[in-house]
């Protein structure tokens, strides 16, 4: 007795209709890796439509699709979650650094501006203690205006500061000058290094990178990562 159409025995190389259109369904059930969930549930729909009734998917093969399906949705909006916290962070990053604009910033370098306001400031960072520091201050032709003489020193960095006034009372040219210091200790003299402070006047963000470029009045762009310390 035959139960069924399947149960028919069909020449060589002829397929049923309902075969063929089972391994669609089941092609199309592959491929939802890439779609969403209304797609894949439509897909699963036509697929049972088309199934042989005396012949019904297996549970645990539909319950595998799904648990595929779950998975793939799962990573797309883990993806999609931390890609907005990442935008999150690009963006508190950059008003951060946008606050930077108007603040003193120190920078090892040995160019320094002079404003009427601050003055030139910066840092001498001595490796041991000496005897007496000196800090010289350069015009553009090389010729030292001025000395600010620290004295004696331990090791470790120590401020200093010039208003502009130079030894004959008068001020001097707002600009650039070039620093170096000179230390006198138990072994001679030494050129510790220096680094000044520079004031913000603005910031560029590179294009396509996440590289941030700050700009100090009167001296150029620099690095963010080459700012060492913030000041008021």
């Amino acid at each position: 007795m035959i139960d069924s159409i399947s149960d028919f025995t069909l020449p060589p190389g002829i397929r049923r209709f309902e075969d063929v259109q089972k391994e669609e369904a089941s092609r199309e059930i592959k491929r939802t890796s890439t779609l969403g969930q209304a797609e894949f549930l439509k897909l699963m729909t036509t697929q049972l439509q088309h199934q042989d009734p005396m012949k019904p998917m297996e549970s645990g093969e539909f319950l595998g699709q799904m648990a595929q399906f779950s998975t793939v949705t799962g990573i797309t909006e883990m993806s999609a979650a931390l890609s907005k916290i990442t935008e999150g962070f690009d963006t508190q990053r950059k008003m951060q650094t946008i606050g930077l604009i108007g603040k003193d910033v120190l920078v090892n370098d040995n160019n320094a501006e002079l404003t009427e306001s601050k003055g030139l400031r910066g840092i001498v960072d001595l490796k041991t203690a000496s005897n007496q520091v000196q800090i010289q201050i350069s015009n553009a032709v090389g010729d030292v205006v001025h000395i600010v003489d620290l004295g004696r020193q331990f090791s470790g960095q120590h401020t200093f500061h010039w208003d502009g006034v130079l030894d004959s009372g008068e001020k001097a040219e707002l600009g650039n000058y070039a620093i170096s210091a000179v230390a006198l200790n138990n072994t001679g003299t030494v050129n510790p290094n220096v680094k000044v402070f520079g004031q913000v006047a603005g910031v560029r963000f590179v294009k396509d990178s996440s590289e941030v470029m700050v700009e100090l009045a009167g001296r150029g762009e620099i690095g963010l990562n080459d700012i060492e310390r913030i000041s008021n």
